[in-house]
């Protein structure tokens, strides 16, 4: 008897991971591509459109030839990088490379809607404050100082959108991607007044339609089967973006559920029963049974470790430093590292594009280990001050990404969050989230919260937490080994 296979996509900033679960959640093949980002100017991060729909669909090629006899593939759901600006012609093609939410080109415009007053209307409007890398700013930044390239524009498009739209035609956004800052909070629909908002009445008519990531968006059509494998007229979903996709994909599918993704950046959401008033970090309606997320980015993150790796420690890889950082006393001695890395500075908890990173506390006794440590520590610091912005108190938080694999990195974040820390066992939560999104979507799970119950397995060695956290007092303890954990390899 032929399994069912939920197969799915998530574009990320660097990868693109097309990966087919079982309706169990069990992996049944992955395939992946590499992605390449273009940085034209000082604070532009662009990326060809058309490069990673071509790498999307050879993954996807790829992933159909990989899988096992007796599955019977049932649908696609989508996922990627979030924000950014995705522009498509009338016609439907690329109206430029893709401008991407690392982007900071709009941050003096921020800064001029923060004089004005238009800031708060915005916020007013859909509940939070938008970042430089979103697309209404770069569509306002691209009209003053690009006009031609604006004016090629007929539809706007998220990364995941876009990917949809290649192998349907259908164009749509999702309520994650439309929250900040077009959808009106109390209603939860489309605003186009935005646009009078900021000045640009000529975007009222770039928005594609909205709709659910619960909802199919179309089907593959014979050109797009013909070039990723897929079967012609198989359902596709554009679920919300990789954030809430990989907070699903942790486990984290009810009110209260905390997730933080030690990645490139670093990403702490929590989901609540609907939009709360005042909440810090940007507030996103998932669209799905009325619940909301509310996440703070930051763009801290494993580049630091890299950094450190090659600058710092001088090793070949990133799993290299633990044992160098694990030599250090607990505090560094002292030395305190702020991990603003990005050229784009930081954009949570707080957002200052300027902001760079250094070491403090240095003297002549500090060496190698101390600084590597600090790295550490500073990060987890970091992680701690995001998390502090949410709109919940938990008391457990699930850890993704690259990071999630170094278990110093993992018991620092129990230390400094005073909480216990849980690795899921999946490789992709960001692909298993959607795939959960699409088993709702097509009648597979009654509830997001039963798709994860499911699919969703966590480690069996949780991070737990010491009488006294690193934060407060030093009293760090180490884990025992957890053979769940693999090395972090950036």
């Amino acid at each position: 008897m032929a399994r069912d296979a939920l197969l799915t996509v998530d574009a990320g900033t660097s990868t693109i991971k097309a990966v087919a679960f079982d309706a169990d959640g069990a992996e049944l093949a992955t395939a992946r591509r590499e992605t390449e980002t273009r940085r034209p100017e000082q604070g532009h991060s662009e990326q060809d459109m058309a490069a990673v729909r071509d790498r999307t669909f050879d993954a996807l090629q790829e992933l159909a030839g990989r899988l096992p006899a007796e599955t019977d593939p049932v649908g696609v759901g989508l996922t990627g990088q979030g924000d950014g600006l995705w522009a498509v012609t009338p016609g439907g093609d690329p109206a430029g490379n893709a401008i991407l939410w690392s982007d900071s080109r709009a941050a003096p415009l921020l800064e001029e809607w923060e004089a004005d007053g238009t800031l708060d209307a915005i916020v007013e409007q859909c509940g939070s404050a938008p970042y430089p890398g979103m697309s209404l700013p770069l569509l306002v930044w691209l009209a003053r100082n690009e006009p031609g390239r604006f004016d090629r524009i007929g539809t706007v498009l998220s990364c995941k959108d876009w990917l949809a739209h290649e192998l349907t035609g259908a164009a749509s956004i999702d309520h994650s991607e439309a929250t900040v800052p077009y959808l009106d909070s109390s209603t939860g629909r489309v605003d186009r007044g935005i646009f009078e908002t900021v000045g640009l009445p000529e975007g009222r008519d770039l928005l594609p339609a909205l709709t659910a990531p619960t909802e199919v968006v179309g089907e593959v059509t014979p050109e797009a089967a013909g070039a990723t494998g897929l079967d012609e007229g198989l359902p596709v979903i554009s679920g919300p973006f990789d954030v809430p996709a990989a907070g699903i994909g942790s486990g984290t599918a009810t009110p209260g559920g905390c997730s933080v993704t030690l990645g490139t950046s670093l990403t702490h959401q929590v989901l609540t029963d609907g939009p709360r008033a005042e909440a810090a970090g940007i507030g996103m309606a998932l669209g799905i049974e009325g619940l909301w997320t509310y996440a703070v980015g930051s763009n801290a993150g494993t580049p630091s470790l890299e950094w450190a790796a090659d600058t710092v420690a001088d090793v070949a890889d990133v799993a290299d430093l633990e044992p160098l950082a694990r030599r250090a006393p607990v505090g560094s001695d002292g030395v305190l590292y702020h991990p603003y890395l990005s050229t784009a500075g930081e954009r949570g908890p707080f957002v200052d594009p300027d902001a760079r990173a250094q070491f403090l506390g240095l003297g002549p006794d500090h060496d190698t280990e101390h600084l590597v440590r600090a790295v550490y520590e500073g990060l987890s610091l970091a992680v701690r001050d995001c998390v502090e912005h949410l709109p919940a108190d938990t008391q457990s938080v699930a850890a993704t990404g690259g990071g999630a694999r170094s278990g110093l990195w993992c018991q620092l974040l129990a230390d400094c969050l005073d909480r216990t820390v849980v690795v899921p066992t999946d490789s992709e939560p960001g692909a298993k989230g959607v795939a959960v999104v699409l088993g709702v979507a097509l009648g597979e799970y009654d509830s997001l919260a039963a798709g994860v119950d499911r699919t969703v397995t966590d480690t069996h060695c949780p991070y737990s937490v010491p009488v006294t956290c690193l934060a407060v007092s030093g009293g760090y303890r180490a884990c025992s080994d957890n053979p769940q954990v693999r090395p972090f390899t950036a």
